[in-house]
């Protein structure tokens, strides 16, 4: 009896300590980025389920149905090809976030250890000290190029298969993900704890990516949801040229390229829909990562109140 009190008792001071919470009180206090959190995993979920609760086919086109206005049948209209607006744009939440998120991972992965070498052996001597100084060399090539050209380059050199699209998204998102790792590195190194390491005998590289790695990550993870907003625009941008994703394919470009057909003559619904719906989501994304940012700075904490 006294154990299922306690149960019963915890259960009933949950919320209380869910809104006692620090990242209650800030999202609390920050309605814009609470809403983006909202906004994010709203997107997240529809990611997974979208394509299976659209009410009609988001692929395929239904005859006779042609570039008809928003009504209780077609909630967003239907497009030139006759497919219905509204699932395309539900069932599109997959293909754009998968590529994003991908691509936001694929630069977190290679960007943040080479980020990591640069900055731990950065000014030393030696060969460590020459690759580094290799590593941000090339980072500056690669960061010369404007960002849309170099994805079009890779789509046309590779293809616009969704592959390249990740590819694309995560090349032009390395210099970012190696620079904010460099950075975060440069002020670790000098740490006391990275001294405590070199005494006990540790290695430079194990020093480097198994106690310096872990300390400099959280402000690169929190990079990955504004990333993701830039891979979903430059995904569409790609595919709005026709270097992207295909039609019948949901995906937001493309749907805009194609309604942007019909808007000269009125037929509004079949591009600013997708385009809606995509500046939400993109919007969404970066909230979370200022989210993320402002929940790992200490002072943040201590300015509402915990410690």
């Amino acid at each position: 009896m006294a154990k299922q009190y306690l149960h019963v008792k915890a259960i009933l001071l949950l919320p209380r300590k869910v809104k006692n919470s620090f990242v209650f009180v800030y999202l609390k206090n920050n309605p814009l980025q609470a809403i983006g959190v909202v906004i994010s995993v709203i997107s997240l979920i529809l990611a997974i389920v979208g394509p299976w609760i659209v009410p009609h086919s988001p692929t395929n086109p239904m005859p006779g149905e042609q570039s008809l206005a928003p009504s209780r049948e077609y909630w967003f209209g239907t497009d030139e090809n006759g497919m219905c607006v509204f699932s395309r744009v539900i069932a599109a939440y997959r293909m754009d976030l998968v590529i994003a998120l991908l691509g936001a991972l694929l630069a977190m992965i290679v960007g943040a250890p080479a980020g990591i070498f640069a900055g731990y052996f950065d000014g030393r001597k030696g060969i460590n000290g020459v690759i580094s100084l290799l590593i941000l060399r090339f980072m500056d090539v690669l960061q010369a190029f404007p960002i849309f050209v170099l994805g079009l380059l890779l789509v046309a050199i590779f293809g616009p298969r969704p592959i390249n699209l990740i590819l694309a998204i995560a090349i032009a998102n390395l210099p970012p993900n190696l620079r904010l790792a460099r950075s975060e590195v440069l002020t670790l190194r000098a740490m006391s704890f990275v001294e405590a390491a070199r005494a006990s005998g540790n290695s430079e590289f194990k020093i480097a990516f198994s106690h310096v790695m872990p300390n400099a990550m959280t402000p690169v993870i929190a990079l990955i949801s504004m990333v993701m907003g830039f891979g979903i625009l430059l995904v569409a941008g790609l595919s709005f040229v026709g270097a992207g994703v295909r039609v019948p394919t949901p995906e937001w470009g493309s749907m805009i390229a194609v309604g942007s057909h019909g808007l000269i003559i009125g037929h509004w619904w079949a591009a600013f829909f997708p385009g809606l719906f995509m500046g939400i989501t993109v919007f969404g994304f970066s909230m979370v990562g200022e989210a993320i940012t402002a929940l790992s700075d200490p002072l943040e904490r201590i300015k509402l109140g915990f410690r």
